[in-house]
C-alpha cells in the first residue's frame, strides 16, 4: 500500500529544468574560462586603425582600453601632431615606440601612468650584466602574484612582469637595484642578485568606489550618506548562519538587534531611526536585485565582497519606493582579471555556550517560599519533601533543561576558486552551516551556490552571468515556541522528574517537554530552496566617448515546504512515596502508562512558490570635459513582478500504523482538511535618474529622481515623483590650504532629498466583497455561503513619503587618522493610517485610511578611524556612536488617561508610575495612611511589604488619593540608545587578530517581567528565596511575595520606576585570533598558503544590569539566551 512521497520541489517543473540548464551553461563557460587562464593575457594591447590620428587620440585611446593615464609637457610633445594609426590588438610598448619614434623622447610606466620625458644623455659604461630570476608571492596567503612590474632602480625603462605563476626573468647590471610594484601593495626594493624570492604585501585601504543607486562613484566624490564595510577574511572566518550577525558594531547608523541564539534566527537591522506610524524596513539590494532581510540574511559571507548602507535621501531615493528605511547594497565577488586560479577552503568547527538567564531557585528555596506564601495550603511542603530533595542534585533537584541538553555545535565548510584573463574573470563558490541548537531535535542547515562570470564579448561589450541558490533546512518538533518552550523548561515544577531509568517519558500533566523535544511526539520541518539566475550586458558605444547602455534581467525562484508530523506518545504513570512530590524513576515502580493529551494526531504539508523578475534597462554616462569638468550618471527604466502561491493540507488520525506518510493517515473527509491556494501577481514600473557633476573634484553636486508606479494606489495616484540633491566642497583641495599641516583631506557635504513608501494594503481604493456568513436554506436545509460588503474606501489614498536633510564633514588627518560626523533629520508626512478620534459612537463603519499622518526625527552619528604600520606591525582601531530620536507630530488619537498622548514626545519614551517606597514597618504604614487616608491602588489598601506610588492626577485633573490609569506619567522622556561599535585589530610576523565590540548606553529595562507570570509552585527569580519583604527580613530589597492565588502580586508587580533599570552594556560581538604559516613552510609542501585561527562571537559583556539581572540583549529574563560561541578553523590556499 505504499505511495509516494510529494516531492521537494513544489514549483512547476519548467523552471526547474530552466534553472538547471543555466547552472550546465554556467559550468561551461567557467571550465572555458579556466582553460584560457595563461601568462599571455597579462600584456596591455591596443587597437586602433586611421590613416591620420592625433597623439591626443590616440593616448585617449589608451586610457580608454587599457586603463593607463598619459602624461606629458606640452612644451615637449605636440599632442595635436597627428601619426597613422595602425594597431590591431598591437602591445602596449610597441604603439608607444610608434608614438614617440623621431622625438628625442622616452617613457616610463610608474604603476598604471605612462610618463613621457626627454632623452637623457647616454654614457656607456662597461658593467657586468646577470640574468635574475625569481618568484612574486602576496605576503601571508603564498598566493603567486601575476603582473608586478619588475623595474631596474637605475635604468627605469629596463622592465618585465611577472608570469601567471608569478615568476620573472630580467638582465640588469650587477649590485644594481631592483624595484617590485604592483597597485594595491607595498613596494619592494632589493639589490639584484642570481635568485629572489619576493614577498609583497598587500595595502590596507578602503573601497575606492562605492555603489550609489544603479552605478558606482568614486568615493572621495560622494556628497551623500553611506557607509561600506569590506567583506574580509577575518570577517568570513566568523561562524554564523546568517550575514547580518557580522554588521553589529561595523557601521555608525546601523543598529543590529542580536537574535536570540535559536538555530538559523535572524537579527534585526534598522539604518537610524524609525520615522512613520507603518514600517519602516530596511531595503535590501544584491547584486542589482531589489530584495527582503530574508534574503540577505540568507547569504553566505564566503560570497560577498562588500556591503554599502545608503542611509539618506540622497543616496536612497534611487530606489524611491520602500526606500524610506534605508538600503543596504551587496555585491558579491567577482574574479580577477589577468589573475592565475586561486583555489581556497575553510573549515570551522566549535561548540555553543548559553548567555545568562535570571537566576532560579533550587528546589529547596522553591519549597521554602510556597510554604511561606501558602502556610494553610494542603499541598505544602513537608520536612520529608525538604529531605528527599536535598538528595536530589544536592537540593537543585530536577531540571529539565539539563536532561534535554545536547552539546550545541556549527560547523562551516567553504570552498571558492577565482582567476581570470584580460577577456573573463569568474568566481564560484560553496559552503555549507551545520547548526545544532541545544535543544535536542532542532537543527539548521543551509547551503549555498554561487557562479559570477564577466566576460569581453567584444571590445565594446561585456557580459555578467550570475547563478546562485541558498537551501535552507530547519527540523524542531511539532508546534514548537522555542521561546515559551524554553521558559517552561527554566521554570519547571523542580519535583517533576522526566524520564524514568531507562529513559522513559514521566506522566506530569498531559505532557512531557522532555519527550517532546527529543522528537516523541514527531517532528516539524521546513525546507527552503531559492535558485537565482542574473544576467547583465554592458555595451560601449564607440561614437560617443563615455557613453555605454546596458540591461539587466535577474529571475528568483522561492520554494518552501513545510512538514508537520504530531502524534500522541505514552506517559509513564509512576508510584509516588510519602507525598505526591516525591515521584520515582525506577521501571518497576510504573503504575500505568496513558497517551499524551494533545487534541488530535496529524500529518499537515505547507508549500508556497514564488516567482519574482527584474528588468533593468540603463544608459550610463561617465566623461571629463576640458580636464576639469567631469560628469556622470544614469538614466534607468525598471519594471518588477512578483508572482505568488500556496496549497497546504492536513489529515488526522493514524488508524493502522504511525508514520509521517499520507497514506497512513485516515481517509475519512471529516479528517481532511485543504486550504491556500491563493495566488497572486503584483508589480511595480520605476523610471530612475542620476546625475553628478564635480570641477577639479573639488566643487561636488548631485540629483537623483525616482518616478515610482505602485498597483496599491487608484490610477490617478498611482505615480509618483521623488527628487534629492547634494553638495559637496572638498576644501583641502583649494590652492590656501596647501599650507595647512596635518589634514590631508577635508570634505563638507549636505544632502536634502525625498523617499516614499507603499507599505500598506492594497486596493484600499475601490470596493471589495468577500465570503461572509453562510446561511441555511431549502425544505432540505443546505449551507450556502454569502457575500459581504468590505467596508469604506478612500480612492485618495496615495504615497506616503519622508524628506531627508543631512550635513557632514569627512577628514583625513595626521598621516593615520580619519574621521566623519554626520547631522541628520527627517520629516514624515502623508501616512497613511486610520481616522479614530472622528466617528461618533453610533456610526456602525470604520472611516478608511487616509493620508494624514506625520513624524519626525533627527539624530547624530560619528565615526573616528586609526590605522599605521611598522617594519613588522600592521594595526588598526575604529570606533563609532550615533544616536538618533523619533517624534509622532501628528495622528487622530482616541485619548482617556493624559498619558496616552504620544504627539510631540519621543516614541521611545516610558510611561509608568512613579514608585515613591515601600511600607517597611508598622510604623510606615500607620504614618503613610495618616497621611493618605484614601489611598488604594487599584482598588487595594495599602499593607506592609507593599510598594507606594505617587498619586499624580485624577478624573478631574488633581490628585484624588486614589493610583490608577489616571496617575502613570512620563518617566523616561526618551530611551534612544546611543549605540557604540568599537573594531581593533593587529597583524605581526603571521599572526592576527580582530575584535569587534558593540554596545548601548542610555538603554533601559522594566524588569517587572522576573515578577509577572511566576507562580511558587514553579521555580522562581532567585531573590525571592532571600531578599523579599518578610516581617523578619524587613530591610530587604524586594517588596512582599505574595501566592499567585490571592491576586494581590499586582500590586508588586506592576510597572514602575522601582523596576526600571538601566541597562548599559558593552559587549565583545567577534574575536578572531589566526596564525598564517611562513612561505618556507608553504612552498615546500607545494601549497600557496595555510592559516589556523580560532573565533569567537558573544565572548563577555560589561554590563552591571547582566551581572544583577540578565544578558540586556535578551527578551526577559527567562527567554531563549544569546550563545556563546567558540571555534577553530583551518584555511587552505592553493
Amino acid at each position: 500500500m505504499y505511495k509516494n512521497s510529494t516531492k521537494f520541489i513544489c514549483r512547476p517543473r519548467p523552471y526547474i529544468y530552466k534553472f538547471l540548464l543555466v547552472m550546465k551553461l554556467a559550468t561551461v563557460i567557467l571550465l572555458a574560462a579556466i582553460m584560457q587562464v595563461s601568462a599571455n593575457g597579462f600584456a596591455q594591447r591596443l587597437t586602433l586603425n586611421q590613416e591620420s590620428v592625433s597623439l591626443n587620440k590616440v593616448f585617449k585611446e589608451i586610457r580608454k582600453q587599457t586603463g593607463y593615464n598619459v602624461l606629458w609637457k606640452s612644451d615637449k610633445l605636440n599632442a595635436n601632431n597627428t601619426i597613422v594609426a595602425n594597431f590591431s590588438n598591437t602591445p602596449l610598448d610597441k604603439v608607444m615606440e610608434q608614438v614617440l619614434y623621431g622625438k628625442n623622447l622616452t617613457y616610463t610606466i610608474d604603476e598604471k601612468t605612462i610618463i613621457i620625458k626627454p632623452l637623457s644623455p647616454i654614457i656607456k659604461v662597461v658593467q657586468e650584466v646577470i640574468t635574475v630570476t625569481g618568484t612574486v608571492t602576496e605576503k601571508g596567503s603564498n598566493l603567486p602574484l601575476a603582473g608586478v612590474n619588475v623595474v631596474s632602480v637605475e635604468d627605469n625603462k629596463n622592465g618585465t612582469t611577472t608570469d601567471a605563476s608569478g615568476n620573472f626573468e630580467i638582465k640588469v647590471p650587477a649590485n644594481s637595484k631592483l624595484l617590485f610594484r604592483m597597485l594595491g601593495f607595498q613596494e619592494v626594493t632589493v639589490v639584484a642578485k642570481a635568485r629572489l624570492n619576493i614577498e609583497m604585501e598587500l595595502m590596507i585601504k578602503e573601497l575606492d568606489e562605492v555603489v550609489i543607486g544603479y552605478g558606482k562613484q568614486q568615493k572621495d566624490l560622494v556628497t551623500s550618506s553611506v557607509v561600506t564595510m569590506k567583506m574580509d577574511e577575518a570577517k568570513r572566518s566568523i561562524p554564523t548562519t546568517t550575514l547580518g550577525n557580522l554588521l553589529a558594531g561595523q557601521m555608525a547608523g546601523v543598529r543590529v538587534n542580536t537574535p536570540a541564539g535559536r538555530a538559523g534566527t535572524a537579527p534585526g537591522i534598522r539604518i537610524r531611526e524609525k520615522s512613520s506610524f507603518n514600517n519602516q524596513d530596511v531595503l535590501y539590494v544584491i547584486d542589482g536585485l531589489v530584495t527582503g532581510a530574508a534574503d540577505f540574511n540568507n547569504l553566505s559571507p564566503n560570497d560577498v565582497d562588500n556591503i554599502t548602507a545608503l542611509k539618506d535621501a540622497a543616496a536612497t531615493a534611487a530606489y524611491g519606493a520602500r526606500a524610506s528605511g534605508g538600503v543596504i547594497v551587496v555585491t558579491t565577488r567577482r574574479g580577477e582579471r589577468n589573475q592565475r586560479a586561486k583555489i581556497n577552503y575553510s573549515f570551522n568547527t566549535g561548540f555553543d555556550k548559553r548567555g545568562k538567564n535570571a537566576e532560579r531557585t533550587s528546589a529547596i528555596e522553591t519549597g521554602e517560599i510556597y510554604n511561606r506564601l501558602n502556610p494553610t495550603a494542603p499541598d505544602r511542603w513537608t520536612q520529608s519533601d525538604f529531605d528527599y530533595f536535598k538528595n536530589i542534585n544536592n537540593g537543585w533537584g530536577y531540571d529539565i533543561i539539563e536532561y534535554i541538553w545536547q552539546d550545541p555545535s556549527t560547523t562551516t565548510h567553504n570552498l571558492s576558486a577565482s582567476g581570470g584573463t584580460d577577456k573573463l574573470s569568474y568566481f564560484v563558490g560553496g559552503s555549507y552551516v551545520k547548526q545544532n541548537a541545544f535543544q535536542k531535535n532542532t537543527s539548521f542547515d543551509k547551503y549555498n551556490f554561487r557562479v559570477n562570470l564577466t566576460a569581453d564579448i567584444t571590445k565594446n561589450l561585456t557580459l555578467f552571468a550570475g547563478v546562485s541558490a541558498n537551501n535552507n533546512l530547519t527540523r524542531r518538533p511539532p508546534g514548537n515556541n522555542e521561546t515559551d518552550d524554553y521558559r517552561a523548561e527554566l521554570l519547571r515544577q523542580p519535583y517533576q522528574p522526566v524520564w524514568t531509568d531507562a529513559g522513559n517519558p514521566i506522566a506530569f500533566d498531559w505532557h512531557n517537554l522532555g519527550a517532546e523535544m527529543r522528537g516523541d511526539g514527531g517532528y516539524a520541518k521546513e525546507n527552503l530552496l531559492k535558485p537565482v539566475i542574473n544576467l547583465k550586458g554592458t555595451y560601449k558605444i564607440p561614437l560617443i566617448d563615455g557613453l555605454s547602455a546596458s540591461a539587466q534581467y535577474i529571475r528568483a525562484f522561492d520554494n518552501y515546504r513545510g512538514k508537520n508530523y504530531f502524534k500522541r506518545y505514552n506517559l509513564w504513570v509512576m508510584k509516588t512515596f510519602d507525598t505526591p512530590k516525591q515521584i520515582s524513576t525506577k521501571e518497576s515502580d510504573m503504575l500505568t502508562t496513558k497517551p499524551s493529551g494533545h487534541n488530535s494526531e496529524y500529518l499537515s504539508e505547507n508549500y508556497t512558490w514564488g516567482d519574482a523578475a527584474q528588468l533593468n534597462f540603463q544608459l550610463n554616462y561617465d566623461h571629463t570635459f576640458a580636464e576639469k569638468h567631469h560628469v556622470q550618471g544614469w538614466l534607468t527604466y525598471e519594471k518588477a513582478q512578483n508572482k505568488g502561491g500556496g496549497l497546504n493540507g492536513t489529515r488526522e488520525r493514524f488508524p493502522v500504523i504511525y508514520t509521517d506518510q499520507w497514506w497512513a493517515t485516515s481517509g475519512d473527509r471529516a479528517d481532511s482538511f485543504v486550504g491556500g491556494n491563493t495566488e497572486q501577481t503584483t508589480g511595480r514600473k520605476s523610471y530612475v535618474g542620476q546625475l553628478f557633476y564635480d570641477y577639479s573634484a573639488k566643487y561636488l553636486a548631485s540629483f537623483t529622481f525616482r518616478y515610482d508606479g505602485s498597483y496599491k494606489f487608484a490610477p490617478e495616484n498611482r505615480w509618483g515623483f521623488f527628487p534629492s540633491g547634494s553638495v559637496g566642497w572638498v576644501i583641502s583641495r583649494e590652492n590656501f590650504f596647501e599650507n595647512i599641516k596635518g589634514i590631508e583631506m577635508l570634505k563638507l557635504r549636505a544632502s536634502v532629498g525625498t523617499t516614499s513608501a507603499d507599505n500598506v494594503d492594497a486596493w484600499q481604493y475601490q470596493q471589495k466583497y468577500g465570503n461572509d456568513n453562510s446561511a441555511y436554506f431549502g425544505s432540505t436545509p443546505s449551507n450556502n455561503v454569502g457575500i459581504g460588503y468590505g467596508g469604506m474606501v478612500n480612492p485618495d489614498i496615495t504615497w506616503e513619503k519622508t524628506r531627508t536633510y543631512n550635513v557632514g564633514v569627512d577628514v583625513n588627518f595626521l598621516s593615520h587618522f580619519n574621521a566623519t560626523a554626520e547631522y541628520f533629520r527627517t520629516k514624515t508626512y502623508d501616512i497613511l493610517i486610520g481616522r479614530v478620534a472622528q466617528v461618533p459612537p453610533t456610526f456602525s463603519r470604520s472611516l478608511p485610511s487616509s493620508n494624514y499622518g506625520e513624524y519626525k526625527s533627527d539624530g547624530v552619528e560619528f565615526t573616528l578611524g586609526y590605522r599605521n604600520k611598522t617594519s613588522n606591525l600592521n594595526y588598526y582601531a575604529n570606533v563609532n556612536a550615533s544616536y538618533a530620536n523619533a517624534v509622532p507630530t501628528y495622528k487622530d488619537q482616541n485619548i482617556t488617561y493624559p498619558y496616552q498622548n504620544e504627539l510631540n514626545q519621543s516614541s521611545s519614551r516610558v510611561v509608568t508610575y512613579v514608585n515613591t517606597g515601600m511600607l517597611r514597618t508598622q510604623a510606615d504604614l500607620d504614618a503613610f495612611i495618616a497621611a493618605n487616608p484614601n489611598y488604594k491602588f487599584h482598588g487595594r489598601a495599602p499593607a506592609l511589604g507593599q510598594l507606594t506610588y505617587a498619586d499624580l492626577s485624577g478624573k478631574e485633573g488633581k490628585p484624588d488619593g486614589i493610583v490608577d490609569d489616571w496617575d502613570q506619567t512620563v518617566v523616561q522622556k526618551n530611551t534612544n540608545p546611543v549605540s557604540l561599535g568599537l573594531n581593533l585589530g593587529f597583524e605581526w610576523k603571521g599572526f592576527s587578530l580582530d575584535a569587534s565590540f558593540a554596545g548601548n548606553l542610555h538603554t533601559y529595562r522594566m524588569v517587572n517581567g522576573l515578577v509577572d507570570g511566576n507562580v511558587e509552585w514553579n521555580r522562581m527569580w532567585r531573590p525571592w528565596a532571600y531578599d523579599a519583604w518578610t516581617p523578619e527580613n524587613p530591610n530587604a530589597s524586594l517588596p512582599r511575595r505574595y501566592s499567585a492565588n490571592d491576586g494581590t502580586n499586582w500590586v508588586t508587580n506592576a510597572p514602575s520606576t522601582f523596576w526600571l533599570k538601566r541597562a548599559d552594556f558593552l559587549r565583545l560581538r567577534m574575536l578572531n585570533i589566526g596564525y598564517s604559516l611562513p612561505s618556507s613552510i608553504t612552498n615546500k609542501i607545494g601549497i600557496s598558503g595555510l592559516k589556523f585561527y580560532c573565533s569567537g562571537s558573544n565572548l563577555f559583556i560589561i554590563s552591571g544590569f547582566n551581572k544583577k539581572y540578565y544578558d540586556p540583549e535578551m527578551g526577559g529574563g527567562f527567554s531563549y539566551p544569546l550563545m556563546k560561541s567558540f571555534n577553530f578553523g583551518v584555511n587552505l590556499s592553493l
